[in-house]
């Protein structure tokens, strides 16, 4: 089959999407698919086996005021794209993901006008309008949706104080316009059942139109490896700290409330130091600063190293569809605690199951109270590294997540015939 994948970001640093883009486009060329990958900034990492098609992106709604007229070519702005991209930003809303399904419905228009082949078109939670269009154009177009939006602007409401911040930051999120495409494309796929559920109650669709297929990982790169001494009281976050319901603010205040200077925590965070602004000014308020370090973009490799030098990974979310880094760390043979919200059960396991530990989302104290239990029990974290390493290779991999897309890319190609 001719694949085309979309993703609005695509760089694995960019968060959950680009990571899923990156191994689903691997898992399904090797089983003998032609992959075409449309994505914009940040672009996605080398991918030999797919070919890549870059959408360029002013990234109007991260540039405040004449930063977001680029001084190598100003006059690009006054393209009426552009100019309503950057009207929309102004606004408060975020148009990233309407205005990327436009422009990758102009370059999949374009192909077929030179008579290329697609057969059929996925798309990575961008659930912009162009989707309809891309429709129209003769072939299926299915969705992954990780988890609705409204989980997002809930969390990030929950955090904010005045009615002008409230208002203008309810606005951002196009949860109308991604309601509207996702009920009128041909199949969804999700992660999680969590996020299947929420799905179908937000969205109203039907559940036999949602396929669970869960996110894999890479056990041949995410590993332990014996050779790296675990550095002792060190704790691990790794996502965006600017993401409120990543809930990295219940895990500052557990550690503000563990006494002990010599706990200390790791965040790795791809985002550039100058975006830290949440993270980093709770950290300045509590006076965390000499107990708690950014690490921003560090290479997959490194990341691995990270996973491997840490005696627990914390995964505190208010909410998650799925949980790439609980997944990773457990591959890796990193001790997780993860708090009890959305899928992270799903993935890290229950207490019976002794992989991980689990507490309630937005308890700081029982974060705290797990904390030190682990880093105080040396054959506990050894317990639940064996038994997540072994449930992290029964349940999660790539190559499945391949095979069940493989069959569902086939069902809609028939019906369409």
């Amino acid at each position: 089959m001719n694949i085309c994948l979309l993703s609005y970001r695509g760089n694995p640093y960019c968060g959950g999407q680009g990571v899923y883009l990156y191994y689903l486009s691997k898992a399904l060329s090797e089983r003998g698919h032609q992959i075409t990958v449309i994505a914009g900034p940040p672009y996605p990492l080398e991918m030999p086996w797919t070919r890549l098609i870059k959408i360029p992106n002013h990234n109007f709604i991260n540039k405040p005021g004449r930063s977001a007229i680029p001084a190598e070519n100003p006059l690009s702005v006054l393209s009426a794209g552009n100019l309503t991209e950057l009207f929309l930003s102004r606004l408060g809303s975020n148009p990233e993901m309407l205005f990327f399904s436009l422009r990758a419905f102009q370059v999949l228009r374009k192909m077929i006008a030179d008579g290329e082949r697609i057969d059929i078109v996925h798309d990575n939670q961008s659930l912009g309008y162009g989707l309809l269009l891309i429709k129209r154009l003769g072939f299926p177009v299915i969705a992954t949706i990780h988890h609705p939006l409204q989980v997002d602007r809930r969390e990030d409401l929950k955090q904010m104080s005045g009615f002008f911040q409230r208002f203008r930051r309810s606005l951002y999120y196009p949860l109308w316009m991604q309601k509207f495409v996702a009920r009128r494309l041909d199949k969804l796929v999700t992660v999680s059942a969590t996020s299947k559920n929420l799905i179908c109650r937000t969205y109203g669709i039907p559940a036999e139109k949602i396929e669970v297929i869960p996110n894999g990982v890479d056990l041949n790169f995410f590993k332990p490896d014996p050779a790296i001494k675990k550095i002792p009281g060190r704790l691990l976050f790794v996502g965006s700290s600017e993401d409120r319901k990543k809930g990295v603010l219940y895990l500052l205040r557990a550690l503000k409330q563990i006494n002990d200077p010599n706990v200390h925590l790791a965040i790795v965070d791809g985002r550039l130091r100058a975006e830290r602004v949440y993270a980093k000014n709770l950290v300045k308020k509590m006076g965390l600063s000499s107990r708690v370090s950014f690490l921003e973009k560090i290479s997959g490799e490194d990341l691995v190293l990270e996973y491997n030098k840490a005696e627990v990974m914390v995964v505190p979310s208010l909410f998650e569809g799925f949980g790439l880094p609980a997944l990773e760390a457990m591959a890796s043979g990193t001790a997780v605690i993860a708090s009890d919200a959305g899928a992270l059960p799903e993935v890290v396991g229950s207490s019976e199951d002794a992989t991980g530990i689990l507490v309630p989302s937005g308890n700081e104290s029982a974060l705290k109270d797990a904390i030190l239990k682990l880093l105080g029990d040396e054959k506990l974290r050894a317990t639940l590294v064996k038994n997540a390493r072994m449930r992290a290779e029964k349940f999660f991999s790539w190559e499945q997540a391949g095979e069940k897309l493989e069959k569902i890319y086939q069902e809609q190609m028939k019906r369409r015939d």
